[in-house]
């Protein structure tokens, strides 16, 4: 039986803990739910407490519903049901880190969604995402495509066996039967390598066009990555996304292309003299397609997840729309709530998606809908019901301004989690920097992949290495625009 390392303890405050075989369990107060809420799925979804329909909404609205051509395969009605039950582990992209793959378990089940838990670590770090989402994969997909896996806190790297860590801990893999190839637009074209060169949209920037590269292929599927930056900037995206364009689109268009951070004289970056000092070689612009326009238009109503909590669905309408993105405001709210999504996101659905797959949805909020019994707390958020929580999954509810992801006092915040990961790798860093930057020191170098300095041509080592060491610990958390969202 392997055993975990257990110099790597759980963080003290947490409700969670390693039983005596090692595997994570929960405690039962972290079951139920907290601040006097119940949870999702025993409270009555708004659109189940009075007689409300699309049909008839659509009528008092004047409104129309958005074409369901206009959603792709991921964000349209799914062609199976949701197989998976609370309890099964399987891999997964962390959405924080997109390059990296972690043991996951089913925590909740809801109509077609699942919510993810990362093995060895709080609730709190828990994530929403569909059944059909190419983002994960049986166990065993890692060791067969050759992909490293993030393996639970509290195990070592050269200790952990997915069937030894099931058998003891007496738990059960998804299917594979319930994880379906998802290539819709055929193989990955073979000019497309890892490791080649191209231009991408900066998604938490859509203005910026920047220096990137291919860091991972999947299916029909890349990972793009922005030289010198850190991995929370990466996305996946498919060959035909309008996002990536060739080496020299930004010239032609007569875009401002962004430099690798910390690249000598920025404002005359040239890919020539790039592509020669990183040895590599750019994507052939021959093999870009470009993806027709989204389709769709301002006054359509959609249904789409609340990315302040995601655990809800609500009723809403496309109020504006660009090239890559729409607007949504969700009806009945107030438009300070209104966001940009991307249009081929997998949060947005068509309408009557909640009652295809038996999703609660969240229906337009009206002032004598909402009846308070005596003595019942109740969130002061116009609107809120009390589910969610500013803090994450971890809590089921709130009633109270302090934890309600919808309150003025925590509108701008995008988190208040830190990084699972950035945390424990900060700790390391400070743990054992004489080490790292005598003997291990890498520098971010200009091709997008961390690499020993001594690999890299002798201009940009020198370069890189002294850049590395006197900023990279501020670099790992450095925000292109805006600072790191305050924690409380």
């Amino acid at each position: 039986m392997k055993q975990p390392n257990r110099k790597r303890k759980l963080a003290m405050d947490s409700k969670e803990h390693l039983d005596p075989d090692g595997c994570l369990e929960q405690a039962e107060e972290e079951k139920k739910p907290r601040d006097g809420t119940t949870s999702l799925s025993h409270v009555p979804p708004a659109a189940t407490q009075g007689a409300w329909s699309w049909e008839q909404y659509l009528k008092e609205q004047k409104a129309i519903a958005a074409p369901v051509e206009l959603f792709s395969k991921d964000q349209s009605f799914p062609e199976h049901e949701n197989g998976f039950q609370i309890g099964m582990r399987l891999e997964g992209i962390d959405p924080r880190h997109p390059s990296v793959f972690c043991v996951l378990s089913v925590a909740e089940v809801c109509g077609y969604r699942l919510r993810l838990h990362f093995d060895g670590y709080l609730s709190c770090y828990d994530f929403w995402t569909n059944a059909g989402s190419p983002d994960i994969h049986p166990v065993g997909w890692c060791e067969k495509t050759k992909h490293k896996l993030h393996i639970p806190k509290g195990y070592r790297k050269d200790k952990f066996v997915w069937m030894d860590y099931l058998k003891a801990c007496k738990l059960q893999n998804a299917p594979k039967k319930l994880f379906r190839n998802r290539s819709s637009t055929g193989p990955m074209p073979k000019e497309f390598q890892v490791g080649m060169k191209l231009e991408a949209v900066d998604r938490k920037n859509p203005s910026l066009v920047c220096v990137a590269t291919i860091a991972d292929i999947v299916e029909d599927r890349l990972l793009v990555h922005f030289d010198n930056w850190d991995d929370s900037y990466d996305y996946w995206c498919d060959v035909n996304s309008p996002y990536v364009q060739p080496v020299g689109w930004c010239q032609e268009n007569g875009r401002t292309l962004i430099a690798p951070q910390g690249y000598p004289d920025p404002e005359n970056f040239s890919w020539t003299e790039y592509l020669e000092a990183t040895q590599t070689n750019a994507v052939p612009a021959k093999v870009f397609k470009m993806r027709l326009p989204h389709g769709f238009l301002p006054n359509m109503k959609l249904e789409v997840v609340d990315k302040r909590n995601p655990r809800l669905i609500r009723v809403a309408t496309i109020i504006d729309v660009d090239d890559q993105r729409v607007k949504v405001h969700f009806d009945g709210w107030d438009h300070k709530y209104d966001y940009w999504v991307e249009a081929d996101s997998p949060d947005i659905h068509p309408v009557r998606w909640c009652d295809v797959t038996g999703h609660p949805l969240e229906v337009p909020h009206r002032a004598n809908d909402v009846k308070i019994l005596p003595g019942q707390t109740v969130c002061p958020t116009p609107g809120c019901r009390g589910i969610g929580h500013i803090r994450g999954p971890r809590y089921s509810g709130h009633h109270s301004a302090f934890g309600c992801p919808y309150s003025d006092m925590n509108l701008k915040k995008e988190a208040t989690l830190l990084d699972r990961l950035r945390e424990q790798t900060q700790a390391n860093w400070e743990s054992d920097s004489s080490h790292s930057k005598s003997k291990n020191l890498c520098s971010l170098k200009f091709n997008g992949k961390h690499e020993m300095v001594n690999s890299q041509p002798r201009w940009l080592s020198l370069y890189s290495l002294s850049w590395a060491a006197k900023s990279m610990p501020s670099a790992l958390r450095k925000s292109r625009l805006m600072a790191k969202p305050s924690c409380s």
